[in-house]
């Protein structure tokens, strides 16, 4: 008996060394990437996503998250759809990791896109076309391309059979172009169990940036909150012909023009201190070593801030987007109202900056609500994952500088941050600022170079963040 049992401990103990060798011998020797066949393959399921219509509103993108689950279903990864409200969707797909488990890694984007005028394209938005070496359409490089990317990488490592040290959770919402309330929001609420282990989360907002001819690594640790308002003026209609000295219109446009001419005051934060001084060397400009002192210069903070984007990253913004009044030339209405899209630096207090407003427009007879109100956190910029990214840039791109950053807008990632996760904006691939620029302008495209280049890159991210 004492045999036996013997026996059975040592093919039991043989069994375990094989799975053992093999698992080591997958994580040394991978099977080689076919990076032809897996952009080709990148670049019809990204022309496919895009003509997915899920145009923020009404959004409906349940049958864009239907479609990613089965994508990861047929290479054998687990996914699941969940679905808000009616029509809007969610997507999780989850590859396993083996051995030292450490903290998940989500990798996020979302699917849902801002609407697009076709008579201000050259192709249909929502077509997908590939023409001249590029995917052309709404989405291909603010939310679906990031996501394609994301999802390619993934398959890839499981096709290679790679066995990271941990899970790579892939989370694709809907409803961010909105605030998130049918995507991020409700699933960081209602799914908490879905990330309960993930320490983790890399989203859109930074990239592979260049400033005259120097490449570097621009990393968003946090972003602005928005604060959307709507000013409302009331009062009584009339006849256009005989109108009186103030109207609703004319009290509306005052307030307007007040707003217009305010600068909140400047607040330079020691994260975009920092930022500054490191591009100073790249942009070769000395004085940007030490922006505080160098913006005590009026003539120099005049030149400064007349860069859209550095006005942008010292001070809180304020900008009329929507008018609505009358309904009939000869009539004055009886009401009038305009949103404006309002965004903090981090911290800011949003009734404080409501009082200052109304403070401006000095009229009692305006009401101001607010639309959307977001509070943001800053994320450490020393992790795991910074660190990760640090090894990414001197395996790929010749120990390009990896700049810590602030996004002027906001997306999905202040719901995470606020579950305590470290959370970056990092999307890997090189985009000129026009590209940037065009992400939410008519004629958005991703070539298909760049695609495959920002897969290669993010399969050896997560090769990094997996011990590989």
């Amino acid at each position: 008996m004492v045999e036996v049992l013997s026996w059975k401990r040592c093919v039991l103990l043989a069994a375990l060394v094989c799975l053992l060798l093999i698992a080591v011998q997958a994580r040394a020797e991978p099977k080689s990437f076919d990076w032809d066949a897996i952009t080709a393959e990148a670049t019809d399921l990204l022309s496919n996503y895009i003509k997915i219509d899920t145009t923020n509103p009404p959004g409906n993108e349940l049958p864009a998250a239907k479609m990613l689950k089965e994508k990861f279903l047929t290479d054998g990864i687990p996914a699941a759809v969940f679905e808000p409200a009616p029509g809007r969707g969610i997507v999780a797909a989850r590859l396993r990791g083996i051995g030292k488990h450490r903290k998940t890694l989500i990798l996020l984007s979302h699917m849902d896109v801002a609407p697009a005028d076709p008579r201000e394209w050259k192709v249909p938005p929502l077509s997908g076309e590939v023409k001249n070496g590029e995917i052309w359409g709404r989405g291909a490089l603010h939310g679906k391309g990031p996501g394609v990317i994301d999802l390619m990488a993934m398959l890839a490592i499981k096709r290679a059979r790679i066995l990271l040290d941990r899970d790579v959770l892939f989370i694709a919402t809907g409803d961010e172009e909105l605030g998130g309330k049918y995507g991020a929001q409700w699933l960081t609420t209602h799914q908490a169990n879905l990330y309960r282990d993930a320490g983790y989360v890399l989203g859109e907002g930074g990239g592979l940036r260049t400033i005259q001819g120097h490449l570097f690594y621009s990393v968003a640790v946090t972003e602005k909150s928005p604060l959307w308002l709507r000013l409302t003026a009331t009062g009584s209609a009339g006849y256009a012909a005989v109108p009186p000295a103030q109207t609703p219109v004319t009290r509306l446009v005052t307030a307007l023009q007040k707003l217009i001419e305010y600068q909140p005051p400047l607040k330079i934060l020691p994260l975009v201190q920092d930022y500054y001084h490191s591009l100073a060397a790249l942009e070769n400009q000395p004085r940007l070593l030490d922006l505080r002192q160098a913006l005590a210069d009026a003539d120099f903070a005049k030149q400064f801030v007349a860069a859209p984007e550095n006005n942008a990253m010292v001070r809180d913004t304020i900008a009329p987007t929507i008018l609505n009044a009358g309904y009939q030339t000869n009539v004055i209405p009886a009401t009038a109202a305009a949103e404006i899209d309002c965004r903090l630096l981090p911290g800011e207090n949003a009734d404080a900056f409501i009082k200052a407003i109304r403070e401006q427009i000095s009229d009692d007879k305006i009401a101001i609500d607010t639309l959307l109100s977001v509070p943001t956190m800053i994320s450490p910029d020393h992790s795991e994952l910074m660190s990760a990214i640090l090894a990414l840039s001197r395996r790929k791109d010749k120990d390009a500088p990896v700049v810590a950053s602030m996004l002027p807008d906001f997306n999905d990632s202040h719901y995470f941050r606020q579950r305590g996760l470290v959370t970056y904006g990092f999307v890997p691939i090189q985009l000129t600022g026009q590209q940037q620029a065009a992400e939410r302008d008519a004629n958005e495209r991703i070539a298909v170079k760049t695609l495959r280049n920002g897969i290669e890159r993010m399969v050896e991210l997560l090769r990094i963040m997996g011990g590989q």
